[in-house]
Parts: structure tokens; C-alpha cells; sequence
């Protein structure tokens, strides 16, 4: 399998202004999950990492970023994401993606780690790691898998979240969720940056632990100031309550 590490941005949110470039403890936010999203593995010899943006002018400076700091570029639809997804993995190849998105700059090598080794422990055509803090994750899915998805997305809803698709429709794809280590499990938090609170945890985070910081340094850092996630405690999370009941129905292999 030829693996690529496709990374999910657009300019445009709603909640916090041009998030992707927001400067984060001295670098735009999206360039963290990009540098991150270089180490997963399988993807230094297999597709690298692709910057997935839309096709509009005010996405320009994303792909200045990407290119910037070496990464490769693909831009395609800015609603139907799902089908920008697909054409950026066969952009170079890809038989099997990471799918994060740019706003989560602690997507944790560890966690991805344990579930590339979930992934190809058996004929899966998708895994991903639960109940680590949000935006730690990274989604592994095969592209067959997402162009099955697509024949399925007949709503924009389904359209815009890629693997929403699969989740709903579960018994028709090996969907494979791996239980998190004890040490990483930690539901609660929220690393994903939707909001100015959002990034004052991160940014607390990175600068106290430096950019590489990994769950294995930052669960005791944050168990040592816990008033920390006080802070964007109360920020809900778009759609959760859905994709929970569709990982509960599934359930751990």
C-alpha cells in the first residue's frame, strides 16, 4: 500500500477568522499539523503529505504555506470535500490516506502510530484511535473505501465530512476502532482549534512543552495545571453527538 497524509484546510470559518493562519507559538497554525503529519508512518516513502485546499483565491496563502515548508498542494472543490479528499490521494498515488485536518496542530504521532498498526493488523478500510483528546487523531482510510463513500454522499452534509459517509452506513465497510492506551485516554480535552479559546490552550501547551510535545509529556503537564482545560471546557464540538452514536454502534473489534 502507498500511503499519503492528506491534510484538510480552507481559509474561510466560522467560528474563528482564517484559523488555518493564525500564528501559533511562531508559526501559522496550519503548519504545525503539516510538520506533524511528515513523521506517519509509511509516508516519507510512500505519497508524502498534500496540503488539500479549494480552488479559490483566498485560499491562495494556504498554499503559500504549503509550499513554504516543502509540502505538496492539490486544490480542488471547496464544498465537496469528500471528492477533494479522493482527487488529492490520487493526486500521488495513494492507496490508503491519514486524513487530518489543519486545525488540529497536537494530531499525535503515537496515536497514529497505534492505529497504522491497527489499520494493517487485518483487511480493514478504516481505523482510527477513540477517546484520546479531541484533535489528536488521524483517520486512516483506504481510497476504495472513499470512493465507495461517495457513491453513498447524496447530501452536502455527507459531502462535506469525508468519512461521515462510512459511519453511517458501517455494516457496508470493515470499520476498525482501536481503544486508546489507559495513559492516553482523556475524552474530555480538546486540542482541535474551532475558537479563540482553543488556541489559548494549545498555544499554553507549545510553549511550555515546545513544538514536538507528544501526549506522553502533555497528559501530565495538563494533570499538573488541569485549570487549564477549564477554558475551552464548554465549547461544543459540531456534529459529535451523531458520529458518537455511530462509533457506539460499532463498537471495539
Amino acid at each position: 500500500m502507498k500511503a499519503a497524509a492528506i491534510i484538510l484546510a480552507r481559509v474561510t470559518s466560522t467560528r474563528l477568522e482564517r484559523k488555518m493562519l493564525r500564528d501559533l507559538a511562531g508559526m501559522p497554525l496550519v503548519a504545525h499539523t503539516l510538520r506533524r503529519a511528515s513523521s506517519f508512518p509509511g509516508v516519507t516513502d510512500g505519497g508524502g503529505v498534500v496540503l488539500a485546499i479549494p480552488d479559490c483565491d483566498r485560499d491562495d496563502e494556504l498554499a503559500a504555506i504549503g509550499a513554504d515548508i516543502g509540502m505538496k498542494v492539490f486544490r480542488g472543490s471547496e464544498d465537496n470535500v469528500l471528492s477533494r479528499l479522493i482527487l488529492a490521494a490520487e493526486s500521488v498515488g495513494a492507496d490508503v490516506i491519514y486524513r487530518v485536518t489543519g486545525d488540529n496542530p497536537l494530531v499525535d504521532t503515537g496515536v497514529v502510530s497505534g492505529t497504522w498498526d491497527g489499520f494493517i493488523s487485518g483487511e480493514w478500510d478504516y481505523a482510527a484511535m477513540d477517546d484520546t483528546p479531541l484533535g489528536t487523531t488521524a483517520e486512516i482510510v483506504t481510497v476504495d473505501a472513499l470512493r465507495r463513500g461517495m457513491d453513498l454522499a447524496d447530501t452536502a452534509r455527507l459531502r462535506e465530512h469525508p468519512t461521515l459517509a462510512l459511519y453511517e452506513n458501517s455494516k457496508l465497510f470493515r470499520m476498525h476502532l482501536i481503544q486508546p492506551p489507559e495513559k492516553w485516554r482523556r475524552p474530555d480535552w480538546r486540542f482541535t482549534i474551532d475558537t479563540e479559546k482553543d488556541l489559548q490552550v494549545v498555544e499554553r501547551i507549545l510553549k511550555a512543552l515546545g513544538p514536538d510535545a507528544t501526549l506522553d509529556s502533555i497528559v501530565p503537564y495538563v494533570d499538573e495545571h488541569p485549570e487549564l482545560m477549564n477554558i475551552n471546557a464548554g465549547v461544543d464540538q459540531s456534529g459529535w453527538d451523531n458520529l458518537k452514536k455511530c462509533k457506539d454502534a460499532i463498537g471495539y473489534v
